[in-house]
């Protein structure tokens, strides 16, 4: 049947000006292929003819240009519009055809009455709960009753009192009316793909049993969940334990988001025949972003002190949305690691350790602090000085609290530390030798499945967990006993002279072990044994002109063997700074930098530390109070020499480990960095992704959902990301130390 005031919603475009916005939406969601219960909509056009034909038109005059009734008088007059409404007289031809299309409806189930205007849920406002919606509707007369007072509700007093409030003009405002088989609902409810109240992260979903009305319109209390965008896990859930559905109707609504192009508001319902969507609007209320908040800052407010000391080494700089989805937890459970391993695991308990701010990696002083204080001896004054540098001024701070235990605790403190370092070395062999077989592996990624390269990625990141965990217990117990070499020899020679020594004494181990050796050493090796049969190598690192790979290339099968041998070497070392970050052979400036400073000094240079300790000890032995305290103790063998060779052996030792398990991570690192280039090839090649390079600025969960086949994060959100991004990068570094939020401390450059 052909109806003049009538049509249905199969996809076909609807205009919101014909339909309203609400019966819009459900037509583009049909015509997308999501799953929406039988409709139709009785159009803006039968509105108009009704109130024309019924001689309404003077009555809404007078309401459009009158004041809004008191607070007192809003039931009466809403009473008054809609007795206007229902008693107003219809002509049989708007009657039948609403009437015949109702009847299409109702043999089969039960149906729905909404109200779809054309004013509805503009980009910001929204109509939601305000407007008429009734349900359970059986006859078709029912239904005549129900589509009059939809049309009433146009001009209820609340509804125009939001309109005065959000300037919406009333001028050519008409009311479309939809008509929908009825849900048979074991649970609705209302989803937010982005929590308007909590993190830009998470969606929101509310859920009732039975049919979502009440929830609505604000009559009874939902059950409250938030589920990870990235990963679909969930965060936090009301009293009741789960939701069978709850992931898929999370997938659900980011594939509507999608579709939209905006974060959506989106009504759903549980049925016999799985989910389906009853509505779907933008979302008008979200958590506001700085300019420099990409969405994945940590959110600002609290107590907590954050200093970006201590993890910019780590994470330098402004970290991308990807390598902090990939890297902070990481880091979190490597400190949770430490804590639970010393005894601490209930500091700090559902605060977060490690922080991002404008783009930039900070960790809690705060619960670093009270780690340290909760400790036998311990004290967060030493954790100041080993992150800051020096201990800050407490004056306006709370008493903090005192160390704990006696004598029998400080036994067990040291007990549980012994127990925890004394395997570091073993464990960095071991990873040594993981790494090594996961490199040597060198995996086509190119042919294997989705799956299978989710797979290989995830036993990666499984290693790359366990490696995080032991380089942070390897920088603790450094720190630790670098420090109590410190105080020892300050006890002896003063605590200047303490600061001096302890540096000498561990700077051959740091020019030997640290990253930056390794990596520097390696090319030194290959450049000696190269430029002693091949003397012009020299003259090509240091000459001007084009590229240095051109000119050694020129120099024949030598040349080509000694860019193979680096090329070979730098592929090795992994990522540069970041695990999953940049590698060296993305770009080899700094490569080529090294090569032509080996070209200009010949030599290796001296580190002037193999011979510290001898000439610390000989200094000692000259002091009169070191002497004289030997004779009155009555040392043959004079144990503080075996005490300091010992601690300056167990400092370099944990320094040693710190360095090669970080260096186990960047080359780790690399092997991660191919996935996420063969998973951006993927992307690009099938529409996800536009430029292989924009791989950055999703989070770890977004790729695998889109690498699986889920839609892709829209252009519009991707385009806040990176502009966002880009102004966090250039803001420069964050204070030393910040309490909430560190746009209202005073600026301090923090080196990395």
């Amino acid at each position: 049947m052909d109806y003049q005031f009538a049509q249905y919603l199969e996809g076909h475009g609807s205009v919101a000006t014909d339909v309203g916005g609400k019966a819009s939406s459900l037509d583009r969601l049909v015509a997308d292929g999501f799953p929406v219960p039988r409709a139709a909509v009785i159009t803006a056009r039968a509105y108009r003819t009704f109130v024309s034909e019924a001689g309404l038109e003077p009555f809404l005059k007078d309401l459009q240009h009158g004041p809004v009734p008191p607070v007192d008088q809003m039931a009466a007059a809403r009473s008054r519009v809609e007795a206007e409404f229902l008693q107003a007289p219809m002509s049989p031809e708007l009657e039948g055809e609403i009437l015949d299309l109702v009847a299409d409806f109702v043999p089969q189930s039960p149906i729905a009455v909404r109200s779809s205007a054309t004013a509805e849920d503009m980009v910001n406002a929204s109509f939601a709960g305000q407007y008429e919606t009734f349900l359970g509707i059986k006859t078709p007369d029912e239904a005549l009753t129900a589509v009059r007072r939809c049309w009433a509700s146009l001009w209820s007093p609340q509804v125009r009192v939001y309109r005065r409030r959000e300037h919406i003009s009333e001028d050519d405002l008409a009311m479309a009316v939809i008509i929908q088989s009825m849900a048979d609902a074991s649970w609705a409810g209302v989803l937010f793909t982005r929590d308007p109240q909590g993190s830009a992260l998470d969606i929101k979903v509310e859920a009732v049993p039975g049919l979502g009305d009440d929830l609505v319109s604000g009559r009874i209390t939902p059950h409250s969940f938030v589920v990870s965008r990235s990963t679909l896990a969930i965060r936090s859930r009301g009293e009741r334990a789960e939701l069978d559905f709850l992931e898929d109707l999370a997938r659900l609504g980011l594939r509507i988001e999608h579709r939209a192009g905006a974060p959506q508001d989106i009504e759903w319902a549980m049925t016999r025949e799985g989910l389906r969507v009853l509505q779907a609007r933008p979302i008008t209320v979200s958590r506001p972003l700085t300019l420099h908040d990409d969405g994945f800052d940590t959110p600002v407010g609290g107590t907590d002190e954050f200093t970006p000391r201590g993890v910019s080494e780590m994470l330098p700089g402004a970290v991308s949305p990807l390598l902090w989805s990939i890297n902070a937890p990481m880091l979190e459970d490597a400190f949770r690691s430490l804590f639970s391993a010393i005894g601490v695991s209930e500091v700090g308990a559902g605060r977060r350790l490690v922080g991002r701010f404008r783009g930039r990696a900070t960790l809690n002083l705060s619960v670093l602090r009270e780690a340290a204080a909760s400790l036998p001896g311990g004290s967060g004054e030493e954790v100041e000085r080993q992150y800051l540098g020096h201990v800050l001024d407490h004056e306006d701070d709370p008493e903090p609290p005192k160390p704990r235990g006696g004598a029998v605790a400080r036994v067990a403190a040291a007990f549980r530390n012994w127990r925890a370092n004394r395997m570091l070395a073993d464990e960095v062999e071991l990873i040594k030798l993981a790494v090594h077989g996961v490199v040597q592996l060198d995996i086509d990624l190119q042919p294997l499945p989705a799956a299978r390269l989710l797979r290989y990625r995830s036993r990666v990141r499984d290693l790359a967990w366990r490696i995080y965990a032991t380089e942070v217990a390897a920088s603790s117990a450094a720190a630790a006993s670098y420090r109590a070499l410190e105080v020892q020899i300050g006890r002896w020679l003063g605590e200047e002279e303490g600061v001096r020594w302890a540096q000498r004494l561990i700077a051959g181990t740091l020019a030997e072990s640290s990253v930056g050796a390794g990596r520097v050493n390696r090319l030194r090796d290959i450049y000696t044994r190269h430029v002693a049969d091949m003397p012009a190598l020299r003259a090509s690192l240091t000459r001007g002109g084009p590229h240095p790979r051109e000119r050694i290339e020129a120099l024949g099968g030598s040349g080509v063997a000694f860019l193979d041998e680096v090329d070979h070497c730098v592929r090795a070392f992994g990522a540069q700074a970041v695990y999953a970050g940049r590698t060296w052979n993305e770009d080899m400036v700094g490569v080529w930098s090294q090569l032509s400073a080996f070209a200009r000094k010949a030599g290796r240079a001296d580190d002037g530390a193999e011979d510290s300790l001898g000439e610390l000890v000989g200094i000692l032995k000259q002091s009169p109070r070191w002497r004289f305290k030997r004779v009155v103790t009555g040392q043959l063998i004079d144990m503080r020499i075996r005490m300091l060779r010992r601690m300056a052996e167990e400092a370099t030792l944990f320094l040693r480990c710190r360095e090669e398990a970080k260096s186990s991570l960047l080359v780790l690192g690399g092997a991660e960095r191919k996935v996420i280039f063969e998973m951006a090839d993927r992307l690009v090649s099938s529409g996800h992704l536009t430029a292989a390079g924009d791989i950055e600025l999703f989070s770890d969960g977004e790729l695998e959902q889109m690498v699986r086949g889920a839609e892709p994060v829209f252009g519009q959100e991707l385009e806040r990301r990176r502009r966002a991004f880009a102004r966090a990068r250039d803001a420069g570094p964050l204070p030393e130390v910040f309490r909430g939020d560190p746009y209202n401390v005073d600026h301090v450059d923090v080196p990395t």
